[in-house]
């Protein structure tokens, strides 16, 4: 698996250029062309917020089911495979297990039907994602994500990646996604302190957790992480890596600005040199 940059994801749009709105079937072969290069690559923070432009929550959705299918990890920044190996059934299986599934040398471990559950069990996250962590921050992102039409949302294939705050865009998609991972980084700073992750979510968005002005969206954040706790028989899977952790994300990929980009037209708001 590859990794995808910001560049090469704007390249792949080009055949969407310079079109303020797009059309019900236009949006149909965007989210078609998304979905082939996240089951095919994985990205990182900046990419994640600036997919936001393109992506409603049931889109993620299908992204994710997309992943599971080829064993991937359903957290798109991630390039390994679910703790749970999984087969999944047609829609339209009749419930029969094939043969292959009753091989004690099959591959798979579990088969399970392609539908939705009606309640999520201990650890079920496993058989979607490498680990709890992804987890929670696919959930995180997810739950931000605007549930407008694609092809209502005006300018998204012409303004340039993350457009600077006073310009009318401080709310701009990508510009009001906030990151697990970012939150959980920016609170080790602050554990000395005795600040919680509610408290730091507010700080990140210049607020305080008593202030009258608090957002819809900061406060949609702050109950994120205050109800971000998964009931599980056994504290942590015995096969998954207790070492694996947030304090150990890759901080050069934290730190990455979020300056604009150009390309060879109008859209995203240049030109190449």
């Amino acid at each position: 698996m590859e990794f995808l940059s910001l560049d090469d994801f704007i390249v792949a749009l080009q055949p969407f250029a310079n079109k303020d709105l797009l059309t019900p079937p236009e949006s149909s072969r965007l989210q078609l062309v998304i979905t082939e290069l996240l089951v095919d690559h994985f990205v990182d923070l900046r990419l994640l917020k600036f997919l936001s432009r393109f992506l409603t929550q049931q889109a993620y959705d299908e992204i994710i089911e997309e992943r599971n299918i080829e064993h991937l990890c359903g957290y798109i920044l991630c390039d390994k495979s679910p703790r749970q190996s999984v087969r999944r059934l047609s829609t339209n299986s009749n419930g029969t297990v094939p043969a292959s599934l009753k091989d004690p040398g099959a591959s798979t471990k579990f088969q399970i039907y392609n539908r939705k559950p009606s309640m999520v069990l201990p650890n079920t996250y496993l058989s979607q994602y490498c680990c709890k962590d992804h987890y929670r921050a696919s959930i995180f992102y997810r739950n931000q994500l605007s549930n407008e039409a694609v092809f209502s949302r005006k300018d998204i294939l012409i303004e340039p990646p993350f457009p600077q705050t006073g310009t009318g865009y401080s709310v701009w998609y990508e510009n009001s996604i906030t990151c697990l991972e970012e939150v959980i980084a920016k609170h080790k700073e602050l554990k000395e302190q005795g600040k919680s992750l509610s408290d730091v979510i507010a700080m990140m968005n210049g607020l305080s957790i008593g202030d009258n002005q608090m957002t819809p969206e900061t406060s949609q954040l702050i109950k994120l992480i205050e109800d971000f706790e998964i009931v599980e028989n056994d504290p942590k899977p015995p096969h998954e890596d207790s070492s694996e952790s947030y304090d150990e994300l890759n901080r050069d990929q934290l730190s990455n600005s979020v300056e604009g980009y150009i390309t060879n037209n109008k859209s995203f708001g240049g030109y190449v040199v």
